[in-house]
């Protein structure tokens, strides 16, 4: 049984992953074009429209889709369903308020019609919610089937508009025609899936009292950590002119899929957990934890060594020698990536310890602040991303120590410590050899390619030694 609840740990994260990956990628696959073939000052416009979008958006969604996958889908539509008509009213307001702001600033940044950023932000909203809404239900085969989609239509209207050259306000109308449309199939399957639950027996009574506050929490958590991920990116696109907030963007841009794995690995958890019995806790739930640090460190620890070694050819060969001053800024917004490699909050919210949550991310907001200026003083534009960096290794600790605390264990207990050291040292080395070799023999194009064809083999390797090893550590011991 333990076995089974494992496997589906890793099926389940993967299918969150893939629902993620294909937009992630469209964009990954847009920023090399855009970067490579428009002027910096189009670019720069082009991405602040993305930059806002995404400070924006969460505040809007205020943590409803990070409420939902708490839950199984009998409370979840229970949930729902209890809901009163004011309820909806007042929540459409406050969507349309943050996309009446959003429709400004495009507005007066791009001259774009006032009314395609409105329900862009709106749309893209609610597919979000309705997103988390399909996992709960995990109708994993329709998502992913229109993430595939809707991302190559994303890729190609922004071939299309390199080819033919067509204003940059029609990009988005057409954009917008896409998101509306993808948001049109996500209600249509959630209708279907709450129709099977609207009678489902509940497994667990669930107070509204605890859910409402719990929700609060969330909602500011996930506002509050939008806001420290795109803050810096945000202020630049407002002060700046658009050619330097490209230079900084490029250098400071959140590093694609990994923040959908933490995401995915997380959700994962959660499902397990909400079906999993109290008397089961805290054994069944620090399997997960250490399940899941060591699948993510396998591929996030790869990403980071490559990421750190290959930085220049990076720049060089993708992004264009325009950009190379962009590559301090991010040498230094990389060193928090390790830490990807582990769900920090999963637990707190599980045991509904939002305030503990909020907390952490205040604290990381407001020391990040105050770190900026003599950062900046000591280390120049670096030190804005490295008071970023040190903020998130001290909110990390804060939340290891409150996560032992409230599974009334040692902090050790709930990491793979011994399993990332030996890991970390091992790739270290291998990666140095391959990038002393590589870079010694091949140019810098030839380099990259290669390195990157040789991290995914390692990636892979990584992932079966562990999966082989899981199965023999928890299948066999618990069978």
């Amino acid at each position: 049984m333990q076995q089974i609840k494992n496997n589906a740990l890793v099926s389940n994260s993967l299918f969150i992953f893939l629902t993620r990956f294909f937009p992630s990628l469209a964009n990954t696959i847009v920023l090399i074009l855009f970067s490579r073939n428009l002027d910096k000052e189009t670019y720069g416009l082009y991405q602040n429209f993305w930059i806002q979008l995404n400070i924006l958006f969460p505040i809007a969604c205020f943590g409803i889709h990070v409420l939902l996958v708490t839950y199984s889908p009998a409370i979840m539509v229970r949930l729902m369903t209890s809901l009163k008509a004011k309820h909806y009213v007042v929540y459409s307001f406050w969507v349309m308020l943050f996309s009446s702001v959003f429709a400004l600033l495009q507005f007066k940044a791009l001259a774009l019609n006032f009314i395609v950023p409105l329900f862009f932000l709106l749309s893209y909203s609610l597919s979000f919610i309705l997103e988390s809404t399909l996992i709960v239900f995990k109708s994993f085969k329709a998502l992913v089937t229109i993430s595939f989609f809707y991302s190559v239509a994303f890729t190609a209207l922004h071939w299309a508009y390199l080819h033919y050259e067509f204003p940059l306000q029609a990009l988005f109308v057409f954009l917008l025609f896409i998101t509306s449309v993808r948001l049109l199939l996500y209600a249509f399957i959630s209708n279907s899936n709450v129709k099977k639950y609207e009678n489902a027996p509940l497994q667990q009574d669930v107070s509204l009292k605890n859910v409402r506050s719990l929700w609060l929490h969330l909602g500011l958590y996930d506002v509050l950590q939008v806001l420290f991920s795109w803050a810096d990116k945000f202020i630049m696109s407002l002060i700046l002119i658009a050619s330097v907030s490209a230079v900084y963007y490029n250098g400071a841009m959140n590093i694609p899929f990994l923040p959908l794995l933490l995401s995915a690995a997380g959700s994962a958890i959660l499902i397990q957990l909400s079906t999993t019995d109290k008397e089961k806790e805290p054994a069944h739930t620090l399997r997960l934890l250490n399940q899941s640090g060591r699948m993510l460190s396998s591929i996030v620890f790869p990403v980071f060594l490559f990421l750190l070694l290959f930085r220049y050819e990076l720049f060089s060969v993708l992004l264009s020698d325009q950009y190379l001053a962009s590559v301090p800024v991010f040498l230094v917004a990389i060193m928090s990536l390790p830490l990807r490699a582990y769900t920090f909050t999963t637990v707190l919210q599980n045991h509904h310890r939002g305030a503990i949550i909020n907390i952490g991310a205040i604290l990381d907001i407001v020391i990040a602040c105050l770190l900026i200026y003599p950062f900046y003083k000591w280390f120049g534009l670096p030190g804005v991303a490295m008071a970023f960096v040190v903020t998130t290794y001290l909110q990390a600790g804060y939340y290891l120590y409150h996560t032992a605390r409230t599974l009334n264990v040692k902090i050790p207990a709930l990491l793979p410590f011994r399993n990332w050291v030996v890991k970390l040292i091992v790739l270290a080395i291998v990666f140095i050899i391959i990038h002393y070799l590589l870079s010694y023999f091949f140019a810098p194009a030839i380099t990259l390619i290669l390195g990157g064809m040789l991290s995914v083999i390692i990636i892979l390797i990584s992932l079966w030694i562990e999966l082989k090893n899981n199965k023999v550590v928890y299948g066999k011991a618990l069978s």
